[in-house]
């Protein structure tokens, strides 16, 4: 997945709901990145300043009718192998790392 914040806007969209093996955050805009991911309801900018931990409700709205049975079933296992690698935080966030220089299509 690839979730797109608009810095101006502090908005988030979601590219390739259905992409199950990242998770992943592209920047565009101007802004202060702490306050659009926190003012998107995505969930909060991690203190390494390289990630964003995302509420995983957050990605199922934005997911909107792709969210079905089956989209829940890959978000579950996606969760469980982040858990794995240490890629969850205490309270359910998933570390989503920020690509540098990347300009979504």
């Amino acid at each position: 997945m690839l979730i797109v914040i608009d810095l101006s806007g502090a908005t988030a969209s979601l590219r390739q709901p259905d992409e199950f093996t990242r998770l992943s955050v592209a920047l565009e805009g101007a802004g202060d990145l702490a306050q659009a991911v926190q003012r998107s309801g995505l969930g909060r900018l991690h203190p390494d300043g390289a990630h964003v931990v995302v509420d995983p409700a957050a990605l199922r709205d934005l997911a909107g009718p792709a969210a079905d049975a089956s989209w829940d079933e890959g978000l579950a296992g996606m969760c469980a192998y982040a858990a794995g690698k240490g890629w969850v935080e205490p309270d359910g966030g998933v570390l989503a790392h920020i690509e540098q220089g990347h300009e979504p299509g």
